[in-house]
């Protein structure tokens, strides 16, 4: 999978990234009942983050951090489905210093979204080398409340096909 990391951020492949509607990942599913029975006053790390409720996503969660007001997030936590994409512990790393200059913008807007709207959202990322699909996710983030128990930063579940 390092090696796949690698070839991704080397720009040998083109990112596209598309806002959704719904997710078709299969546990999608568990990521939005999560967000749908979420208790009145929001979700919070290390109350509702990790849980039950989210244990089979727990090896695709990353949890953002907003940084002198949004302008980039730093990985709080990051599950160890997203250690092996990037091939690497990223927890305390800027989103970036994750990726290409150019795939950052549409990455900084859903979690800008997120946090401003405090609604989620929801997006499919597919790599691709010429006509061939190398890697496809679909990303379901939502806000969660910092432990300070005032911040508002973004959790996210990469789902990975």
């Amino acid at each position: 999978m390092e090696r796949l990391a690698n070839w991704i951020e080397s720009g040998m492949t083109c990112a596209g990234y598309e806002r959704i509607e719904a997710l078709t990942h299969p546990l999608g599913e568990i990521a939005v009942r999560f967000w749908q029975q979420r208790p009145a006053d929001g979700i919070h790390m290390g109350r509702d983050v990790p849980s039950r409720a989210i244990a089979r996503l727990l090896s695709s969660i990353i949890v953002y951090e907003p940084i002198n007001g949004g302008t980039d997030y730093r990985v709080h936590l990051c599950g160890s489905g997203i250690r092996r994409r990037f091939g690497r512990e990223i927890t305390g790393e800027l989103l970036s210093g994750l990726y290409r200059t150019e795939d950052l913008p549409p990455r900084f807007r859903g979690i800008n979204d997120v946090v401003k709207s405090g609604e989620p959202s929801r997006a499919r990322i597919i790599h691709m080398t010429g006509d061939v699909e190398v890697m496809k996710l679909e990303l379901f983030q939502m806000p969660v409340t910092a432990p300070n128990g005032v911040d508002r930063w973004v959790l996210a579940f990469a789902l990975y096909f």
